[in-house]
């Protein structure tokens, strides 16, 4: 510095008392220049974290906690693992359905009145069923029970020929989404879906970023009321118990104005259904493979007919209850598996729609399906 600079601002400096003397003070040494962290390092942190964010959701959605990924499911596999663990040696019968079986079956009403003989264990029914099922999500739901390491004694599959379809609007992979689908499901989607590698595609995207296309499934299992009605989802699982059923309509007995609308309102969807009707061989294909799946790991097997209501028997043309019931006498009798026939088995007035249950119809089934269970498979849980 400048002698002459360096004098002038030495005296710019006030006067400090030190020990009864002004003195100049020593001027502060220039501040330090902080280091800065370079522009790139921090995108390289920020790219790390936002990879290691994805890696870790991904873990978590496939492998991890499977009910982020499919709720309606996962939910279910929890329920099941805390059932058997509560009910050590009694043989476990796992029953598959649409929202119909879903809503219909009511363990807990078994529970309070199975026969519990010491020595002769009660079979223990779990409702595994997802809502939408005809028999390809089924065999997706057996194929998903046997890779996370269940081994039920017994499975029952519902048969229902409305879901039999697998034409046009009533395409069964249709209505499973994508985002709902493990890694372990890949093969079912090669076998069974007309645009395997469309799905495929679909499914890597989920996984290229997981946050983003899973998020209305994430929001609706943490805060559901965030999202708006048409994007609702968590109805198929929110109020499941833990015996895996799905609570049906409040309504014994039935306001009559109330289910009239509810009629009038699905006959219009099914009437269309049993339009130009006929049953797909993808449908029976997927069925003898459930029936021989459950077979090679060692279950036993029955098909179930839930029960429907005048009104809907009434709208399913005579042609349509010929082939479905041929069809089903076919399969009962070729692949040797039983019939637990229940179509006729409940009043009207426990069926809101004309073939789902409410609430009280779904414990008066089940108080009668538990003892036909174990009368249709009587050897279960023994050597």
């Amino acid at each position: 510095m400048n002698p002459v600079a360096a004098i002038i601002r030495f005296l710019r400096l006030p006067f400090v008392r030190v020990g009864g003397y002004f003195k100049r003070p020593i001027p502060p040494p220039p501040p330090r220049a902080r280091p800065r962290r370079s522009a790139r390092s921090a995108v390289v942190w920020c790219a790390a974290v936002f990879v290691a964010l994805h890696v870790l959701a991904v873990v978590m959605l496939d492998d991890l906690w499977p009910r982020l990924r499919d709720p309606e499911y996962g939910i279910r596999v929890e329920h099941l693992k805390a059932r058997i663990t509560e009910n050590p040696g009694r043989p476990v019968v796992l029953v598959l359905g649409s929202s119909r079986v879903s809503m219909g079956l009511r363990p807990a009403a078994w529970e309070q009145t199975r026969p519990d003989v010491p020595g002769h264990p009660d079979p223990l029914l779990f409702n595994m069923s997802l809502v939408g099922s005809g028999p390809l999500i089924e065999l997706m739901c057996l194929r998903r029970v046997y890779a996370d390491g269940f081994r039920p004694d017994a499975v029952v599959f519902e048969y229902w020929p409305p879901f039999l379809r697998e034409d046009g609007p009533f395409y069964e992979p249709d209505r499973i989404d994508h985002n709902r689908l493990f890694p372990y499901d890949r093969p079912f989607v090669d076998e069974y879906f007309s645009k395997a590698e469309e799905t495929e595609r679909k499914m890597r995207a989920d996984r290229s970023n997981p946050l983003y296309h899973s998020r209305h499934r994430l929001v609706a299992q943490v805060c559901p009321r965030w999202q708006p009605w048409d994007k609702r989802m968590e109805m198929a699982w929110a109020n499941l118990d833990p015996w895996g059923w799905m609570p049906g309509l409040d309504e014994y007995p039935p306001i009559p104005a109330q289910r009239k609308i509810r009629l009038e309102h699905c006959e219009k969807i099914y009437r269309g259904q049993f339009f130009g009707y006929s049953i797909d061989p993808l449908a029976n294909r997927a069925l003898r493979e459930a029936v021989a799946l459950a077979r090679a790991n060692g279950a036993k097997v029955a098909f179930t007919y839930l029960p429907e209501a005048s009104e809907f028997r009434s709208w399913m043309p005579a042609e349509v209850n010929r082939i479905g019931r041929e069809n089903l006498d076919r399969l009962c009798r070729e692949l040797d598996v039983p019939l637990i026939d229940a179509r006729l088995w409940m009043g009207d007035d426990y069926l809101v729609d004309g073939f789902h249950l409410s609430r009280q119809g779904a414990a008066e089934f089940t108080r009668r399906f538990g003892p036909a269970v174990a009368a249709t498979l009587p050897d279960l849980g023994r050597p």
